[in-house]
């Protein structure tokens, strides 16, 4: 269910650090906000003020660790092993479905929990196929079906989220054959699980899902994750779990909130981006996305973290976080590169059903076809000059080898 913290995967600040006095619950991981990020912890003192609880996870006993409240007794803070995040937010995940502590009608209206995968999308509790470059390599546990040799990296893998001959997963919804024009709508649920419960409201599931919906997905994924695996793999307390798990998931109803703060600490890993996503994922399932005191919050404190990619200090994209043009047949010219990148990376309307869907929900990102001509333009100026100039313009930018990963890993 990771698509469902594509949202937040780059990073980025979803609500003002002022907005954190509004939070009921605030959990600090991967940061030592008190001292690195004293600004911000000034709103969470003034929320604590206010009653609110501070979680704070995290390897060593900080100062911000040392400002974590105590409950009946027991201070919410837990040690963590660096590096496993994941397995932490994951049984939180699993606890909170355990113990119906989800805000039902934000999942099911604003996230995309009801949405059909593709009947070949597999999570990593069953068996898939891995292929590296000699072919077929077995069946393995603890794989997402997808896996397949990354010539381009010093890594000898990656997941290939499209479906090909050797490789049978597919990372894709199930899309409605006849969709309006101009619209590719995912197809829903049917099974009448996500039915009202009568009166317009959602409090909880009316049966069993359909089992390539990203829910039945996200609950086989998180499944093992139970109290005593959890502090196998992160070196916690259970009963310190439980009692953060239980402090954490109450913000599910809707007059309650709570947000999480993290900072390098998070995302300075091999899957740091997975970690976010984590987070995000743990705030949708409690509605705790797009509301006051809620949201996650990346403590940024190096004017630059973000202009990596937005001022493109990385070598694989262009400003507009287009991709680099490279040497393939498909990218050699402006046309080609317009049919393929751009096509593909142009948001479509994603809205279910049989409507004529919502264009508003593309947001800024359906006029990426525009980004490369702004940039030529910006950099070639031609004003008074045809398409062929941009073409030439084109021809300008330097081209990657398209096998070739530059990054050192």
């Amino acid at each position: 269910m990771a698509a469902l913290g594509e949202t937040y995967g780059r990073g980025a600040m979803t609500n003002h650090w002022i907005d954190i006095r509004n939070s009921d619950v605030i959990m600090i991981l991967g940061s030592n906000a008190a001292e690195n990020h004293p600004i911000s912890f000034k709103w969470v003192t003034e929320a604590m003020n206010n009653g609110a609880k501070l979680i704070v996870v995290d390897p060593r006993y900080t100062r911000t660790a040392a400002k974590a409240s105590v409950v009946n007794g027991v201070q919410l803070y837990s040690k963590m092993r660096s590096g496993t995040d994941i397995a932490f937010m994951l049984g939180m995940m699993k606890w909170a479905i355990d113990n119906n502590k989800i805000n039902w009608q934000y999942v099911r209206d604003c996230t995309n929990a009801p949405f059909l995968l593709d009947t070949n999308f597999k999570t990593c509790r069953v068996q898939n196929p891995a292929y590296d470059n000699t072919g077929y390599l077995g069946d393995f546990y603890g794989i997402f079906s997808g896996l397949v040799d990354d010539p381009r990296r010093h890594k000898a893998f990656k997941y290939n989220k499209a479906a090909s001959g050797t490789n049978p997963g597919n990372w894709s919804y199930q899309y409605n054959p006849s969709p309006p024009v101009g619209t590719k709508q995912p197809l829903l649920d049917t099974s009448g699980a996500w039915a009202d419960d009568g009166g317009g409201g959602f409090t909880s599931l009316k049966g069993p899902v359909d089992p390539d919906s990203v829910w039945a997905k996200l609950v086989e994924q998180v499944s093992v994750y139970t109290l005593d695996n959890v502090s196998k793999i992160t070196g916690a307390d259970p009963a310190i779990i439980e009692k953060i798990y239980s402090t954490y998931t109450s913000t599910y109803k809707d007059k309650k909130s709570a947000c999480i703060m993290y900072a390098m600490g998070g995302t300075q890993h091999t899957y740091g981006s997975q970690n976010v996503r984590s987070y995000a994922m743990m705030q949708l399932l409690l509605g705790n996305a797009g509301v006051a005191g809620g949201g996650i919050n990346a403590l940024r404190g190096e004017s630059n973290v973000q202009g990596s990619t937005d001022m493109c200090l990385l070598w694989h994209i262009l400003p507009g976080y287009l991709n680099v043009t490279t040497n393939a047949s498909s990218y050699k010219n402006r046309a080609a590169y317009k049919a393929t990148y751009l096509s593909a990376h142009t948001p479509q309307d994603p809205t279910p059903g049989g409507g004529s869907g919502n264009p508003v929900s593309l947001a800024w990102w359906k006029n990426t076809p525009k980004y490369i001509d702004s940039l030529l333009q910006a950099w070639w100026p031609l004003e008074h000059t045809g398409h062929a100039d941009l073409d030439t313009a084109y021809s300008y930018l330097p081209k990657a080898d398209k096998d070739h990963w530059y990054t050192h890993t």
